[in-house]
């Protein structure tokens, strides 16, 4: 379902700036649906589309790129339906591109108290780095803004949308790649595919297979992600709450820790095989 797309200006101080919404369906209709109507409140004459599964084979960063390919504003701001944008979004969204040099656009990212530990520690994974304390050129895959001149020069006509991916080829080209705490977004909403170890070993299988460089480096850098990624979602646990809270999600964060890294492992060594398949 498309809303009628005839993107209007929102005004700041700064800039008038035109952009499209895209609503990337991972949960299913009704949940995109809800996240769509959500964000037209804020901007009631943006158009906020819902970017929906054309089939099995379809997978996100394919569904990112017909998003994109089929805005009608120079910016698009794409966003899954698991994931919430604070107040203020839409003029933040303004003022951030109201600098030239800026190529995209994300927030950090918070977790929602209220999801069960196994579905808190899949965002702590996820989305731990992006607290709003690491480097500003991070981008998250649940919401972040491009522009599309810059997205049309770096990707090649059908490519698919690897936020980690998009982000290294904009930094690499001289691009500003922005984050603005006005662009809080709040992961909110369980994803029971997402939190399927097969899940994690495919997206880690993915992610080792575009790693590229010296296979030897690279297969111990894969070693070494177990900690990693274990302690940096601890750390962004141990932040959010009680120990009440997040010693629940220890045994969920080592456990697809773990999976991820036997993926990224076999990445390198054998390649992506279908992974990409996981990621739908």
């Amino acid at each position: 379902m498309k809303a009628t797309r005839t993107p209007s200006p929102i005004p700041t101080s700064d800039t008038v700036l035109s952009f499209d919404v895209a609503v990337i369906e991972l949960l299913g209709p009704e949940a995109a649906q809800t996240c769509a109507a959500d964000l037209r409140v804020e901007a009631a004459a943006v158009s906020v589309r819902v970017v929906s599964r054309s089939s099995g084979f379809d997978n996100v960063p394919q569904r990112r790129r017909r998003a994109a390919d089929g805005a009608g504003a120079p910016v698009v701001l794409l966003i899954e339906d698991t994931t919430h944008l604070a107040p203020g979004w839409a003029a933040a969204l303004c003022d951030a591109f109201s600098d030239p040099n800026v190529a995209a656009v994300c927030g950090p990212i918070e977790v929602a108290p209220g999801l069960a530990p196994r579905y808190r520690a899949l965002g702590r994974l996820e989305y731990g780095r992006f607290d709003g304390t690491g480097l500003e050129h991070h981008l998250p895959g649940n919401a972040f803004a491009v522009r599309l001149a810059d997205l049309q020069q770096t990707l090649a006509p059908g490519e698919g949308i690897v936020e980690h991916d998009l982000e290294r080829r904009l930094v690499t080209a001289g691009r500003k790649v922005r984050r603005i705490a006005a662009l809080t977004a709040v992961y909110a909403q369980p994803d029971p595919h997402g939190a399927r170890l097969s899940t994690r070993f495919g997206h880690g299988r993915l992610y080792g297979a575009g790693r590229g460089g010296n296979p030897a480096l690279g297969v111990l850098k894969a070693g070494l992600a177990m900690p990693v990624l274990s302690l940096r979602a601890l750390r962004a646990a141990r932040a959010a709450g009680s120990v009440r809270q997040w010693l629940p999600e220890v045994p969920w964060i080592v456990l697809m820790a773990t999976a991820w890294v036997l993926g990224e492992l076999t990445g390198q060594i054998a390649g992506k095989g279908n992974s990409e398949g996981s990621w739908n």
